[in-house]
């Protein structure tokens, strides 16, 4: 029989190894370090949604484990998932109150956010315990300024440079306290102590470098940054500072050679592989722009940034396809992206698609909503769709988040010149020239406003201050195509629009407004030439086969420009106007059925479009329709179009059919004030006063309705 073995001094310690590791591999705290140790490296490596995972390992162990959760605000963060992060630091703070870092990282947070109140609380919490917190008594410096308290600002700035004299970043908040407070003797002293104090600080430099340009001291700053260069043969900030200064002179081609330079003197540092890229969409470049963010993108696949930026170009150069795609490559990986959901909005803005850009941008407030951004394209969106008061509300929440948005004024003018409040719109449009004197859509919108006035000197004189910014730009053009049709001056205006051709020969837009410019002057063998010329460089040129159809009808060719309304329909399904421009053929040959199908389309493509609901109820009340739905339909059209002689005769016809005879009167009344005598409305007024028992009083004559 075999005797049992007793196992050998090596074996016991093997064995004992094997269950020791058995046990830390099992121990929580072992483990949920090990995670967290994991979403360190991840971190640094820039993997920030590795590092996210790897900390919800961890909380899965220990939803308490303050550590974790303070890692994954900082990947959230870096992820700009902005809500998120703001909760993690919340948690962190919740759990490990001594944290200070953590409290002041979300007082800055939350002071970005501009809620002051609890960014000051965060601050004083610190300087409770450590009253020699120069970071908490710069944040509380911050919170000072942004209440216009400059005093204390200055104060608690000044307590933080003297427990860190070193700190160039206290400097430079004193320095733009003092320059917000009109001190500008006392700013420029900040600075200069700065630099001073940090001889061999690049950053230093830099800021006051910052300071002459903006008081327009171009010569001292870029002694300045020469000066900087020179601490630092690889150092980016005063690099790109001297190319925007150079660029800002128009030595575009100084500009672009040092921003070609950063990428070999810095090849790792976003801020200098993207400066040519960035330089390049600045200067309208957008061509060279795309080629170089897709050449940076192609090297650095995983770059979210550089993603971004290739994104934005593309919609730029209304390439939207390619742009979409890219743009669902980073909503896949992370959905939640408010750049990615912003810029979602814009390419189907891009595309007219404007109810579900409304959706996206929507979502993407859920995601960020202080984005002054984010309001900007969601008014931009609901414009489009006539939602006028929506459009409103957005524009002016993204200026109240950003009260510098020039772009968001400008829309708001643009707005109240479509709703024909026009001293409105010149109001919106200087507050935007105020903040930005080249913001070109306020120019337009404003000439817009003083041509409705009547003021075509001024008008003109607003279009040339837009177009000396932007030669090119298609609504100043459009505006101005309008203003010279009225003036007998098309000629001029095509002779004109073909010298800027001359120089941009593949401008489709141009293209096309020289097309109009030649229908004015009935030349239409010319015009048809233009705009098939901008249909070749671009399928999807707005309008341009409506103006084929206008040209065919100009010959007598009907059935020509019905194939061509159904082409536009084709290349643009989302645009009602051409729906509507095919159905009026329709109707001039009393096939209202058909008339009707395409208004009840125009209507599914776009439920918000006031022009096809209106459309359409009259087909209804007219043809045998829903009279219920006529009624919904003319509602939402008046509503939407208060000014519209059409949308109250409409829906005061929808009432006299449902029999409610008063209702209908002070609608009708209202087209009949604007309508010219023998219309149909002033025939339904008489109408609904007979029926009301009333004899109405005839209406003096003025503007045609329906």
């Amino acid at each position: 029989m075999r005797r049992f073995v007793q196992p050998t001094f090596l074996a016991r310690v093997l064995a004992s190894a094997i269950l020791l590791q058995a046990a830390c591999s099992t121990d929580p705290n072992r483990q949920k370090q090990k995670y967290l140790n994991s979403a360190a490296q991840y971190f640094k490596a820039g993997k920030y949604q590795e590092a996210v995972i790897e900390c919800r390992n961890a909380l899965r162990i220990d939803p308490r484990f303050a550590a974790a959760h303070y890692r994954l605000a900082d990947a959230y963060l870096k992820l700009h998932q902005v809500e998120r992060g703001l909760a993690e630091l919340s948690q962190t703070v919740a759990l490990d109150p001594r944290n200070a870092a953590a409290r002041l990282d979300l007082g800055s947070l939350l002071l970005v956010r501009q809620d002051y109140a609890k960014a000051q609380s965060a601050a004083q919490e610190v300087l409770r315990t450590d009253p020699g917190s120069a970071r908490a008594h710069a944040l509380l410096g911050q919170t000072y300024a942004a209440a216009r308290d400059l005093p204390a600002a200055i104060r608690e700035f000044q307590i933080a440079i003297a427990l860190e004299p070193r700190q160039v970043g206290h400097y430079a908040a004193l320095g733009a306290v003092y320059l917000s407070a009109g001190r500008r003797a006392e700013a420029q002293a900040a600075y200069q102590k700065a630099a001073a104090a940090n001889p061999k600080s690049v950053e230093a430099r830099v800021a006051l470098a910052e300071f002459y340009l903006s008081q327009a001291k171009n010569a001292e700053a870029e002694t300045e940054l020469r000066a900087a260069a020179g601490l630092d043969s690889h150092a980016v900030l005063p690099r790109l500072f001297l190319a925007r200064l150079y660029a800002a002179r128009g030595n575009l081609a100084d500009a672009e050679q040092l921003c070609a330079q950063l990428k070999t003197i810095a090849p790792a540092d976003p801020q200098a592989y993207q400066a040519l890229g960035l330089f390049y969409r600045s200067t309208r470049q957008n061509g060279k722009a795309a080629a170089e963010f897709r050449s940076l993108l192609d090297a650095r696949p995983n770059d979210p940034v550089v993603k971004l930026r290739l994104i934005e170009t593309l919609v730029d150069l209304h390439r939207t396809d390619e742009a979409a795609a890219l743009d669902r490559q980073i909503l896949k990986s992370n959905p939640g992206d408010p750049r990615a959901l912003l810029l979602q909005g814009q390419i189907l803005i891009a595309q007219r698609n404007y109810r579900e850009a409304a959706g996206a941008l929507e979502t993407a407030l859920k995601a960020d909503p202080k984005s002054a951004s984010a309001y900007y394209f969601l008014g931009s969106a609901q414009r489009a769709m006539g939602l006028s008061g929506a459009a409103r509300s957005s524009l002016s929440r993204a200026l109240e988040l950003d009260p510098q948005m020039s772009q968001a004024a400008a829309a708001l003018a643009g707005l109240a010149v479509r709703t024909g409040d026009f001293d409105e719109a010149l109001r919106w449009a200087n507050r935007a020239l105020e903040t930005n004197p080249n913001e070109v859509p306020a120019y337009v919108a404003a000439a817009q406003a003083r041509l409705a006035k009547g003021d075509g000197p001024k008008a003109e004189a607003l279009l040339q201050e837009a177009l000396q910014r932007a030669p090119a730009d298609l609504p100043a053009w459009a505006v101005r195509m309008n203003l010279y049709a009225r003036q007998g001056r098309s000629a001029e205006a095509a002779g004109q629009l073909s010298i800027l051709l001359r120089q941009d020969p593949r401008n489709a837009g141009l293209h096309f407004l020289l097309g109009v410019a030649y229908f004015a002057q009935k030349d239409l063998q010319k015009s048809e030439a233009s705009v098939r010329q901008s249909l070749a460089l671009d399928p999807h040129t707005p309008d341009a086969y409506t103006l084929l159809a206008n040209i065919d009808l100009a010959r007598g060719a009907v059935d020509q420009a019905k194939a061509d309304l159904r082409a536009a329909i084709g290349a643009s399904p989302r645009n009602v106007g051409n729906y509507l421009a095919l159905e009026a053929q329709f109707l001039k040959e009393g096939n209202w059925q058909e008339a009707t199908k395409l208004c009840e389309k125009a209507h599914q493509v776009d439920p918000a479009s006031p022009q096809a609901a209106d459309e359409l109820a009259y087909l209804y009340l007219e043809h045998g329709g829903d009279i219920n739905v006529a009624l919904s339909l003319a509602r939402m059209a008046r509503q939407q179009m208060p000014a519209s002689p059409a949308a109250a005769g409409v829906l005061g016809w929808a009432y006299y059919k449902l029999g409610s005879p008063e209702l209908a009167i002070a609608e009708l009344q209202e087209c009949a004030r604007l309508a010219p005598a023998g219309s149909a409305c002033q025939d339904h007024l008489r109408m609904a006063n007979a029926a009301a028992g009333k004899i109405g009083p005839h209406p003096a004559p003025s503007q045609a309705a329906r």
